[in-house]
């Protein structure tokens, strides 16, 4: 892959300083590491405010598990064991037994649930999401995976914190079950709000992918058939786009029927696209045909040259508002690395604004990380 300085001269017509200053050779791991410095000593207070830890600290925990199977340092995966530790002391049931239950009673379940409750998006009565529990979920069951896939001795001493962890991460994803719908086709399936309605793409997309990971952490077919529906839902969505042969999809269809559209913002549209990856690594639904499109959504759909991105599918004025997020979309240098060009022009583009910066910066430039040695792996 072409350096950091080498990219922002070509593609951004930067000055050598500036491009420099920005990101000087290209050390995705310095870089990643600089990013996550003190991310993981959470508050102690018990409000989760906005969800910040399902935006904010779920990012972090996903660059952690990057970053060793990047590298196989296993400072990583100390660091995750902590932080995994203070995000379930932060579950509703945990609060609610320190502190009483009446402010965590879901209001839509009539109940508190063993996940992660805010008022925040539902006029200050509080109640839990699936996506703040998928998002929370995923770093925690892929921990677990990255544990029992092997690894030898140095994986050993991680094995019980695993293992404690796994039943907790479904008993989180199980507060949802009963939101869960097949359909509408045979072999798919989907989740539903409370009321009734069909959850955005990203909102039911985040609990898939740690379904995945659990089915891959404790071989239960149970976890591995519901994500490949979801994993079907999901890629009957996808709107192709001939003359970019990249995809674009909506925010939400509306209803299970909704046709394929096109226009999500480029931030939770990077948690679908993630969603996609992990089905292709497991030949649910997603070909390798479809990993190139999704990489070309990156570079023809959203890119608009010179460092420059859209902030939705298919948009076509830059916007700066969401686009500090594209970093998210890294994995997929593996499949394109004009991905990784298009990012690093980005990041050289824009010195002053922290382009990259905090939990979502660090997992960008360990994807980033990791998609060299997958490259270099498969001879890429």
């Amino acid at each position: 892959m072409v350096p950091l300085v080498a990219i922002a001269l070509t593609l951004s017509g930067l000055p050598a300083q500036a491009a420099g200053d920005s990101a000087s050779g290209r050390d995705w791991r310095r870089l990643a590491d600089q990013s996550l410095a003190g991310f993981d000593v959470l508050p102690d207070d018990d409000a989760d405010g906005y969800g910040e830890l399902a935006w904010g600290v779920s990012y972090g925990m996903m660059a952690l598990n990057v970053l060793y199977e990047a590298t196989r340092d296993t400072q990583y995966l100390d660091r995750q064991v902590r932080v995994i530790e203070q995000v379930l002391a932060k579950r509703d049931s945990v609060l609610a037994e320190r502190h009483g239950p009446e402010r965590y009673v879901d209001y839509q379940r009539g109940r508190v649930l063993q996940a992660w409750g805010t008022g925040h998006y539902s006029g200050g009565r509080h109640t839990c999401w699936a996506v703040h529990a998928g998002m929370l979920a995923y770093p925690m069951a892929e921990f677990a995976r990255l544990v029992r896939s092997g690894g030898g001795p140095a994986l050993q001493r991680y094995r019980d914190a695993a293992e404690g962890f796994v039943p907790q991460v479904e008993a989180a994803l199980g507060e949802f079950d009963a939101e869960w719908r097949e359909g509408p086709r045979p072999g798919q399936g989907y989740y539903v709000f409370p009321g009734g309605g069909l959850l955005p793409n990203n909102q039911m997309n985040a609990p898939g992918r740690a379904l995945f990971a659990l089915a891959d952490a404790t071989g239960k077919s149970a976890h591995r058939a519901r994500a490949g529906k979801l994993a079907a839902f999901f890629r009957s969505k996808l709107t192709h786009v001939p003359d970019r042969d990249c995809y674009f999809w909506a925010y939400s269809q509306g209803s299970p029927e909704g046709p394929p559209g096109s226009g999500e913002d480029v931030s939770h549209a990077a948690i679908n696209a993630h969603f996609a990856y992990l089905a292709w690594e497991r030949r649910a639904s997603f070909t390798d045909v479809d990993m190139q499109r999704l990489a070309r959504t990156v570079t023809r759909g959203v890119y608009l040259g010179e460092g420059r991105f859209a902030a939705t599918l298919g948009g076509t004025a830059p916007n700066d508002s969401l686009t500090a997020q594209i970093g998210r979309w890294g994995f997929l240098a593996r499949f394109d690395p004009n991905v990784e060009r298009a990012i690093a022009t980005y990041v050289a583009a824009h010195p002053d604004s922290g382009a990259l910066s905090g939990t979502t910066g660090a997992l960008g430039f360990a994807y980033l990380l990791r998609a060299q040695r997958l490259g270099r792996q498969d001879g890429a």
